[in-house]
């Protein structure tokens, strides 16, 4: 991958968007995993370029190759996992989007499990 990023004519302004669901349902083990992960992302394409994170979980099981967001803690990556993605060393400095099918008041309650979990 970081040989594909070299050939990228002004790749040094290129940024990576992490989706929780997707990289979960592409069957990455975020839940059990996640330094594991990231590991691998830093060798391939460079932590550096991680810009942002879709945070929301997964309808499906881990590696089913489909996109059916959840609620957080309302699917198979679990409330856990979002908790432990928001306080991670590597990750709490960037932006995370919510990306769950919600309503405003549902919205407001994930961001304040978020800010309780990132205290």
């Amino acid at each position: 991958m970081r040989q594909i990023l070299d050939l990228i004519e002004l790749n040094s302004h290129m940024g990576v968007c992490l989706d929780t669901c997707h990289i979960w349902d592409g069957g990455y083990d975020i839940a059990n995993h996640l330094d594991d992960i990231l590991t691998e992302f830093d060798n391939k394409i460079g932590l550096k370029r991680l810009k942002a994170i879709h945070l929301n979980d997964s309808q499906n099981p881990l590696g089913a190759h489909k996109d059916r967001h959840a609620k957080l803690g309302e699917g198979y990556i679990g409330l856990d996992t979002f908790k432990r993605i928001v306080t991670h060393p590597e990750l709490r400095h960037l932006p995370f989007y919510l990306e769950t099918p919600n309503d405003l008041d549902g919205y407001a309650h994930e961001i304040e499990m978020m800010r309780e979990a990132a205290d």
